[in-house]
């Protein structure tokens, strides 16, 4: 017998179902709500911590719907070198990646290293004609003059760098080690923003063999010299030999293809990068390597994946130490005399301070001693009306100083000295010159509202939004970031990282080729499928799908979805299904 009864009788499982012989078109329950649901593009939270202001999400989006070359371009956009970030950036990105909370955050470094790789084996770019007249001088080839030059040149502006050293590539040439950067990518990048019709003139210090007065040609001047003096690191006796070194002054020279001998015990003092070039580099020459370092290894400002290679490849480390003297026989060091330290209070930085423990005095053997407790930038060629102050310049967000058409950025202004933020302050700094030489020029220009421009409220800007050319459709975007708390993570399923493959590591004395390999095609694949796209609209169609009301439909020209609200009654199930948060509730319009 069929469960199923007569019309308008009941059968035995299936309860009376009212059903309309008419299309619900009819019914506009739209008409109910007083909250209405809005697409609402946010900021990604990996966007929100670079340094260098890179539309992460966006890039990651245009690589997760095969269209590679786009990604390129839109990672172009904001970083004239990707390949070299990819390599040697620290990348905060990962630290604000929502991923970690649901499994491991996304490799988003290893990601651009093999889109940046991409993009240097396609043509290099055409020159652009110049749109303006006006020249623009830059002083130093680093990170942050070349992101300047770069900038200013694909905007239109004439530009010519002047570099003190006989090649460019400041210290990503001199003071970081081919293991980690390779020379043939530095290069290759480097070419590819000299093809923008920059002129690079080498081995002209300004200041030493170029007068300030030579610039008076120039309509503005970004002046990004970068921090070559090392710190004194106040050892006695060190002028007794010449076997304590200022660390970045062996990295030069090992850059430079020198192979310096340094004996068979070298003690490197120091907890930041530079310190770790140089342990990793006094290795591959053959020596055995302690690293000095006053505090402890949670307050190492190294980066973290830098000490963990260096811990791998045999480096040793003792912590809450510091060399206090020198031991010198005829020249030659054989030792130094060390002070145990303990933590007191903090001090200006925000770590606690290092003090000496009584009586925590011993000895140590050494053939020698590199120091690498910091570099400091001379600026003395700066003209008059330049504020220093602490050893940098004194500057606005847009890196213009207290002298007209003189702008400062990199390790000369008052950031942290890392790749990213010296590309980061040229891009401003280009920013900033563009504004001020249309002002100079009696153009009618509004003062940029830095605030639109930045991906959430950190100090990154993207001269993309600035120029008005972002390549992705937004929907109602906002400036406010993503965090866990906007995602569903129920529509998100677990899957492993990838890391990066390294050369083995008791496989490198005498060797200064690439360490990291990245990662294969496919693992680069998976990373990219990883990203949830916070914040931002992907298209997944959930909230198309669990509207009851079938109010949601696709948009003609295929960018998004909109919502027909004479049927909308503002449940607000697409808003509680959309896993990255790209949909809000609001009231209704009184």
């Amino acid at each position: 017998m069929s469960d199923i009864t007569e019309p308008g009788r009941s059968g035995r499982n299936i309860p009376p179902i009212a059903i309309s012989r008419m299309t619900t078109e009819v019914n506009l329950t739209g008409s109910w709500k007083y909250i209405r649901p809005r697409y609402e593009d946010r900021v990604a939270p990996c966007n929100a911590n670079c340094p260098v202001g890179i539309d992460i999400e966006g890039y990651l989006y245009l690589l997760g719907q095969g269209r590679t070359e786009e990604a390129a371009s839109l990672l172009l956009e904001e970083n004239p070198m990707p390949a070299v970030t990819g390599r040697v950036c620290h990348h905060p990105c990962e630290d604000g990646c929502n991923r970690a909370n649901l499994d491991e955050p996304v490799a988003i470094h290893s990601v651009e290293r093999r889109l940046g790789d991409i993009a240097l084996a396609s043509p290099p770019p055409a020159a652009p004609d110049p749109a303006r007249d006006e020249k623009v001088a830059v002083i130093g080839s680093g990170p942050a003059g070349l992101a300047c030059a770069y900038h200013l040149a694909r905007i239109g502006y004439r530009v010519t760098v002047f570099e003190a050293a006989p090649e460019a590539g400041g210290m990503l040439r001199l003071g970081i080690p081919e293991y980690r950067l390779p020379r043939a990518i530095l290069d290759r990048q480097i070419d590819r923003i000299a093809a923008l019709g920059i002129e690079i003139r080498c081995s002209t210090a300004v200041g030493r063999d170029l007068p300030w007065s030579e610039l008076d040609t120039f309509d503005a001047v970004f002046a990004a010299p970068g921090a070559h003096v090392g710190k004194d690191a106040r050892i006695d006796g060190a002028s007794d030999t010449r076997m304590v070194r200022p660390g970045l002054e062996f990295l030069k020279e090992v850059n430079a293809g020198g192979r310096p001998v340094l004996g068979d015990h070298v003690v490197v003092v120091g907890g930041g990068n530079t310190a770790m070039d140089c342990a990793r580099s006094a290795l591959r020459l053959g020596s055995e390597v302690t690293v000095l370092y006053r505090r402890t290894p949670l307050e190492m400002p190294a980066i973290p994946q830098e000490v963990k290679e260096a811990k791998l490849e045999g480096v040793g480390f003792r912590f809450l130490a510091t060399p206090t003297a020198a031991r010198a026989k005829d020249g030659s060091l054989v030792g130094i005399e060390c002070q145990q330290m303990e933590l007191g209070p903090p001090d200006e930085s925000g770590r606690r301070r290092p003090v000496p423990q009584e009586e925590g005095r011993f000895s140590m053997i050494a053939d020698c001693v590199l120091t690498a407790i910091g570099e400091d930038c001379d600026l003395e060629f700066l003209p008059e009306g330049v504020e220093i102050s602490g050893g940098v310049a004194a500057v606005d967000e847009l890196c213009e100083s207290t002298t007209a058409r003189v702008f400062v950025g990199g390790d000369a202004a008052d950031l942290p000295r890392s790749v990213a933020d010296a590309l980061g302050s040229g891009k401003r700094a280009a920013i900033g010159i563009d504004h001020w030489l249309r002002e100079r020029s009696g153009e009618e220009v509004a003062p940029p509202d830095l605030a639109a421009l930045r991906f959430g409220p950190g100090g990154n800007l993207s001269i993309a939004r600035e120029r008005g050319i972002d390549p992705l459709h937004r929907a109602s975007p906002v400036n406010e970031v993503a965090g866990w708390d906007a995602m569903n993570p129920a529509h998100f399923e677990q899957a492993p990282r990838h890391e990066d493959h390294f050369h083995a590591a008791g496989d490198l004395t005498a060797t200064f080729g690439e360490v990291n390999f990245g990662l294969s095609e496919r693992e680069f694949r998976d990373e990219v499928d990883r990203c949830m796209n916070c914040g931002v609209c992907n298209r997944c169609e959930l909230c198309l799908i669990f509207c009851p009301d079938m109010a949601i439909h696709r948009r003609d020209d295929g960018e998004g979805f909109e919502i027909d609200l004479r049927y909308c009654k503002g449940c607000g199930l697409c808003a509680a299904e959309c896993p990255r948060g790209a949909m809000a509730m609001s009231r209704e319009e009184s």
